[in-house]
């Protein structure tokens, strides 16, 4: 039997009618809608507005929003399948929690993607990297001054970000990013309970003088001695001292602010996050 000729692609845009396709236009919106949810939910967690540990009640997030709970349920979808959310039988979703499991794993892996890219940064590094590098140190300097948390955050990741980039190894700087939404829960929370903020500043003016010598072995030792410094008085203080209080994913959902979710009627972050 002789088969029917395949259409082209000009067949198809010349139909009448797409009725009988079993999907439609609007789900294009659809989906921008419920990536802007993600976009806000995921900064909130980057930033610290919602904590390890935080339940996610889908009825005060979609009210808060002003969005309905189709397009939000794919948001949490998306941000469960990053790793960020946590779905727990019979008690819902919550922010991912942090463990000393967990915690170091994220920190070792950092030490020798990082220790690497410096190792390789020292060879390449302009001046005009240098004083990228210091104009960023002297805004954690500001921010340690007015304890703004957040903002330390976001300085510590431009940070090594430029080192990364300075590497001339692009690879390496995708495998780095792909990292990127873990790691910044990590330092949200660090930083949000980081006892001296003073101490983080110095620990990144050291990895900058070992990066101006130009011994890559100097600093990538530097840079894997820095995760291991930052890593351990966060195990020791913060996270057994949690374990001791109970467990942390406790934080019900009425406890976060509805300001948290604060987005447009349709759904839009009021700013986007640029590592989205």
């Amino acid at each position: 039997m002789p088969r029917a000729p395949r259409k082209s692609q000009s067949d198809y845009l010349s139909w009448p009618s797409l009725s009988g396709i079993p999907f439609s236009p609007d789900s294009i919106p659809y989906r921008n809608i419920a990536g802007q949810i993600a976009v806000a939910i995921r900064q909130a967690i980057a930033n610290g507005k919602l904590p390890p540990g935080s339940r996610l009640l889908e009825m005060k997030i979609a009210l808060a929003m002003g969005i309905s709970r189709g397009p939000l349920r794919e948001a949490l979808f998306q941000l469960e399948r990053e790793g960020l959310v946590v779905r727990k039988p019979n008690r819902g979703r919550f922010v991912v929690g942090l463990t000393e499991d967990l915690a170091r794993q994220i920190a070792s892996l950092r030490g020798v993607l990082e220790g690497f890219a410096a190792s390789l940064a020292v060879k390449r590094m302009t001046e005009e990297d240098f004083r990228r590098i210091e104009a960023i140190i002297g805004e954690m300097s500001s921010m340690a001054r007015v304890g703004d948390f957040p903002g330390m955050v976001e300085c510590d990741y431009r940070f090594h970000a430029c080192i990364m980039q300075a590497s001339g190894h692009p690879l390496l700087f995708e495998m780095w990013a792909g990292l990127d939404r873990k790691i910044r829960i990590y330092l949200s929370a660090l930083n949000r309970m980081y006892g001296d903020m003073d101490s983080v500043v110095k620990g990144h003016v050291a990895i900058l003088q070992a990066l101006r010598k130009r011994d890559p072995k100097r600093a990538s030792r530097i840079m894997s001695d820095h995760m291991v410094e930052v890593l351990e008085p966060f195990v020791t203080t913060i996270l057994r001292s949690l374990k001791t209080a109970g467990p942390n994913d406790s934080t019900a959902a009425n406890d976060v602010p509805s300001s948290t979710y604060a987005t447009t009627r349709r759904g839009k972050p009021n700013s986007e996050s640029r590592y989205e």
